[in-house]
């Protein structure tokens, strides 16, 4: 017999669309398939007055969903630092007010000198509208850096993790969960012992990337590769053992309490049918 490694109402789904009418369409698909928890990313032309709107759009129309929408200083910047973070601020207080109790916050791609999420964080500590816990920032951590690499990565968390307000940590996708299920394990360390220094902190929530491999996916993988993303040889060489790799990974998480985020397009029965076979071992 056949197990669910995860149930559909466990995961997170992240969405992406070019206009109002797709975001609907998307959020009525989900909300006819009893699918509540999704992430609207900041990233491409989905940003700024585009992204608020389609955050009220989501909100007002589909109160059942669960909306936890991203903040890239990347693709939010403007001009300068100070504008930067006061937008921000006002970005924290509008999806508060619509209704929204959590974020993610990255510093994108390709991290600006001036600001990434660090000092944001480092900005905002002592803000009332953060130090009321009104609303969970969460940040990002790639596991399968390299090297220094990923001693840098631990540093940069802890300072993230010393603003007091991270209530979240969302793991980059990669393919070596051997690799992972060691770094995880330094993970739990870092955040028992924050923890254990902060008294406000009652709980991290952990999330993981997943992508649901297709053949037209590793082959646009294999052309141009995702900056920061470690996928081997052998998840790229075909769909079955990509699959087989995945599964590694859901196995990875259940065992560590993180919750999967579908960072795979999921808007057709065929994705949904795809997903489900994807979730049992």
């Amino acid at each position: 017999m056949k197990d669910n490694l995860f149930h559909l109402s466990d995961i997170r789904i992240e969405i992406s669309f070019k206009s109002f009418d797709e975001l609907r369409k998307i959020l009525y698909f989900y909300q006819r398939n009893n699918l509540y928890k999704i992430n609207i990313p900041c990233k491409n032309s989905l940003k700024k007055d585009f992204l608020l709107e389609s955050i009220r759009i989501s909100k007002e129309e589909f109160p059942n969903i669960d909306i936890i929408p991203h903040f890239s200083i990347l693709h939010e910047f403007k001009r300068d630092r100070i504008n930067t973070q006061d937008s921000f601020l006002n970005f924290l207080k509008t999806v508060k007010t619509l209704g929204c109790e959590q974020i993610l916050l990255v510093s994108g791609s390709q991290k600006r000198s001036t600001l990434d999420s660090v000092y944001a964080l480092s900005m905002l500590k002592d803000n009332p509208l953060c130090f009321n816990q009104d609303i969970s920032i969460g940040v990002a951590f790639n596991p399968y850096l390299p090297g220094f690499l990923f001693d840098e990565e631990l540093l940069r968390l802890e300072k993230k993790l010393q603003s007091g307000l991270v209530g979240s940590i969302w793991i980059q996708f990669g393919t070596d969960y051997k690799l992972l299920t060691s770094r995880i394990k330094i993970l739990k360390n870092i955040i028992s012992s924050t923890m254990k220094n902060n008294s406000k902190i009652s709980n991290i929530i952990l999330f993981g990337s997943i992508l649901i491999p297709s053949k037209q996916f590793l082959a646009r993988f294999k052309f141009r590769p995702w900056k920061g993303v470690y996928c081997s040889s052998e998840f790229l060489e075909s769909v079955d053992l990509a699959n087989k790799l995945i599964s590694q990974l859901l196995l990875t998480y259940k065992d560590y309490n993180i919750c999967p985020i579908i960072e795979t397009n999921i808007s057709k029965d065929d994705h949904l049918n795809r997903l489900r076979k994807t979730l049992i071992l």
